[in-house]
C-alpha cells in the first residue's frame, strides 16, 4: 500500500513539473483540486453514514408476513452455545448468534463476523502456526444497534476460560496465550502451542460452538450459567432474534435489522416444542408446522408414504450413533484420570466388551429398524477422509460372543444371567442402558435387549429426557456424572476430526466440570497417541495419527458402532431452505430461507 502511495504521489509531482515548463497551468493545477475536495467530503460522509445500524430492536411481524414453524421435540437448555450440550440448542444459536466463520453446504470454510479466512497466503497464519490473525468486516452491529468488535471477541474468550463460569468445554481456547485487538476490526490470537483445529474457535456451526459474546451485554458477570442470557439470548449477530419463548410451548423469532449479509427473507421464525417425532410428523402432514430436522433413518419409509404433503431431504452425515461402557476408575490409570465413579467391573475386561458387540445383530437393526438406509461403521469418523478404511466392522456372532464370555468365566446362571468372579466379587452380567425417550432408540434397545438375552447378559434400558440425560455435570447429568452402566447417543468429530473425548484428563468431576470424556475412560497410551493429532498441522500425517487411533480404539472395543447417521429431514412444500451439507446442516442460511407462498 505505501509503494503505491508513493508511485502516485511521484507521478502527480511529475505531472506539475511538466505543467509548470508548459506555463499557463497554474488554473488547470488549481481547478481539479478544488473540485477534488468536497467529492471527498461527501463520500466520507457517505460512507460514515452507510456505517450506520439499520434499527435497535428485532423487525415486527407485518401484516401478511412470511413466517415459517418448526416443530423440536427437545426443548433447548441454554442458547449460548459454550453452556449446552443439545444439538436442538445449537441449531437455534445458528439462527441466533453466529460466529467469524461457518462450514457451508460444499463443506468448505468461509467467513462470516470476518471479512477472510486467515490463511498463510493473506497473513492471517503465522509461519509457526500459533498466531491466527482475524480481520472483522466492517460496520458490524449488534440487533441492538451496538458495534460488534474485537473486543467481543477477545471478551468471549475471557468469559468461556473464566473458571467461575461453568461452560460445558474450554477446549482450544485453553491454549490461547493471548488476544491482541490493536483496533476495533483485528483480533490477534497468539496460541502457547500449535492448535491444528483453530478453525473450531469462535466460529459456529452445527457441532462447534463458537459464536462472538456481547460485552456490552455480559460484561462483569460471573458464574454466567445462570445469567438469563445464557438460556435466553436478547440480542442477535445472526439473522434472527428470540423475541418470545414460552417454555413447553413455543418460541417466536423475528429478523435481525442489522444482520452482516442484509434483513433476513422471512419475517417470523417460530418454533413449537412437541412430544416426539411421531407428533412432528403429524404436525408436518396437517400443516401446522413446517418442518422436524430430527426425524431418523427409520423414519425414511414413513415420510415417502406422506409425498407431496411432506418433502423427504436425505443428507448423507458424518454423525454416528454409538453404545459405550462407563470406563471409569475411581484409582485413575497411572496416576491419571481418576474417575469420581467406578464404571461396571466386567467391562473392564476386553472379552466382556466385545461380547457385547458381537452379540448385537447390528445389521439387522439397519436393515428392518432403519430401512437398509444407512450402514455399521467401524469408526467414529464414518462418511469422511478421515475414515480407516482397512477396518472392517464385526459381524453378529451371537456363538463367539458367548464362547468370550465362557472364557471370561461368566457362566449363565439358573436364571439365565451369566455370573462370574469380577475382582474378587460374584457379578452377574446385568447392567443398565441409559439413552433419550427418542422412539428409534427405544426400538433399537428393545432389539438389543432381546439378543444380548440370547448369549445371558441382562440389558436394562432406561429412557431419560434428553434434557436430563444431556445434563452438565453441575446439573447431576448422568454422562457426566459417570452415573451409568452404558449409554447411547449420536455425535461425530467434524468440522475438525481431532476429540478430546479420550484425553484422560478430560475425565468429568467436581475439580474439572466441563470434562468432555463422558467415556470416563483412562487408557494413556490411546489419550497420549490423539493428544498427537495436535502436535502437527500437516493434514497426511494427521490422517495417519488418526487411522492409528481408530484400529486402537476398535481393537480395545471401547465404543459399540450402531450406525452412521444421516441427516433427515421432512418439510412441507412450500418451506424453501436451500442447499443443506453434511457439515452444515439446514440453518446455516437461514436468512435466504423462504415461502412460495
Amino acid at each position: 500500500m505505501k509503494r503505491n502511495l508513493f508511485a502516485l504521489l511521484s507521478l502527480l509531482v511529475l505531472a506539475s513539473m511538466v505543467l509548470a515548463a508548459c506555463g499557463g497551468a497554474p488554473e488547470a493545477t488549481e481547478a481539479p483540486a478544488t473540485e477534488a475536495a468536497p467529492a471527498t467530503e461527501a463520500a466520507a460522509t457517505e460512507e460514515a453514514a452507510a456505517c450506520e445500524p439499520g434499527g435497535t430492536e428485532p423487525i415486527a411481524f407485518p401484516d401478511g408476513g412470511k413466517s415459517v414453524t418448526a416443530a423440536f421435540d427437545q426443548e433447548p437448555d441454554a442458547i449460548v452455545p459454550y453452556f449446552t450440550q443439545m444439538s436442538f440448542a445449537v441449531w437455534v444459536t445458528q439462527l441466533t448468534l453466529v460466529g467469524l466463520g461457518e462450514w457451508d453446504d460444499k463443506g468448505t470454510f468461509v467467513p462470516e463476523l470476518a471479512a477472510e479466512v486467515p490463511t498463510a497466503e493473506n497473513g492471517g497464519v503465522s509461519a509457526d502456526g500459533l498466531t491466527i490473525t482475524w480481520k472483522l468486516k466492517d460496520c458490524l452491529f449488534w440487533s441492538d444497534g451496538e458495534p460488534i468488535t474485537s473486543e467481543d471477541v477477545k471478551f468471549t474468550w475471557e468469559l468461556v476460560v473464566d473458571p467461575a463460569n461453568a461452560v460445558t468445554t474450554r477446549t482450544g481456547y485453553d491454549v490461547i496465550e493471548s488476544i491482541e485487538t490493536p483496533d476495533d476490526t483485528t483480533v490477534v490470537i497468539k496460541f502457547a502451542e500449535l492448535y491444528p483445529p483453530w478453525p473450531t474457535l469462535f466460529t459456529q456451526g452445527p457441532n462447534n460452538a463458537g459464536s462472538i459474546l456481547p460485552k456490552h451485554i455480559l460484561e462483569g458477570i460471573t458464574a454466567a450459567e445462570t445469567d438469563p442470557f445464557i438460556r435466553m439470548p436478547t440480542v442477535a449477530s445472526g439473522p434472527f432474534v428470540i423475541t418470545e419463548w414460552i417454555p413447553g410451548d413455543y418460541m417466536t423469532l423475528l429478523p435481525n435489522p442489522n444482520f452482516y449479509k442484509g434483513r433476513a427473507n422471512l419475517d417470523r421464525v417460530q418454533i413449537r416444542f412437541v412430544a416426539d417425532s411421531e407428533a412432528a410428523k403429524a404436525a408436518l402432514q396437517t400443516g401446522d408446522v413446517d418442518w422436524y430436522p430430527n426425524f431418523s433413518e427409520g423414519d425414511i419409509e414413513a415420510l415417502e408414504a406422506l409425498a407431496p404433503a411432506v418433502v423427504l431431504t436425505v443428507v448423507p452425515g458424518v454423525d454416528f450413533e454409538h453404545y459405550f461402557f462407563n470406563m471409569g476408575r475411581v484409582d485413575g490409570v497411572d496416576g491419571r484420570g481418576a474417575a469420581e465413579n467406578e464404571g461396571f467391573c466386567p467391562f473392564k475386561d476386553v472379552r466382556v466388551r466385545k461380547a457385547i458387540t458381537l452379540g448385537i445383530n447390528r445389521q439387522a437393526i439397519v436393515d428392518t429398524l432403519l430401512f437398509g438406509k444407512t450402514t455399521v461403521p467401524v469408526s467414529q469418523w464414518p462418511n469422511s477422509a478421515w475414515t480407516n478404511t482397512d477396518l472392517v466392522a464385526d459381524a453378529y456372532d451371537p456363538d463367539a460372543a458367548a464362547a468370550l464370555l465362557d472364557e471370561a468365566g461368566y457362566t449363565v446362571g439358573p436364571d439365565g444371567i451369566r455370573v462370574g468372579d469380577c475382582n474378587g466379587t460374584q457379578t452377574k452380567l446385568s447392567f443398565n442402558f441409559e439413552t433419550t425417550t427418542a422412539p428409534i432408540r427405544i426400538a433399537i434397545a428393545t432389539v438389543a435387549q432381546a439378543d444380548l438375552a440370547k448369549i445371558g447378559v441382562e440389558f436394562t434400558p432406561i429412557h431419560t429426557p434428553a434434557g436430563t440425560f444431556f445434563g452438565q455435570y453441575v446439573d447431576g447429568g448422568p454422562l457426566t456424572t459417570g452415573n451409568y452402566d452404558m449409554g447411547g447417543y449420536t455425535t461425530g468429530f467434524y468440522p475438525d476430526p481431532y476429540t478430546d473425548n479420550y484425553k484422560c484428563e478430560n475425565i468429568p468431576t467436581a475439580a474439572n466440570p466441563t470434562g468432555t470424556n463422558w467415556y470416563h475412560l483412562c487408557d494413556p497410551a490411546l489419550s497420549d497417541l490423539m493428544d498427537t493429532a495436535l502436535d502437527t498441522v500437516d493434514p497426511a500425517a494427521r490422517k495417519a495419527i488418526l487411522d492409528e487411533a481408530q484400529a486402537y480404539i476398535a481393537e480395545n472395543y471401547y465404543v459399540l458402532m450402531m450406525y452412521a447417521r444421516g441427516n433427515v429431514y421432512g418439510s412441507t412444500p412450500r418451506f424453501q431452505f436451500g442447499p443443506v451439507g453434511p457439515e452444515s446442516d439446514l440453518n446455516w442460511n437461514a436468512e435466504d430461507w423462504d415461502v412460495t407462498e
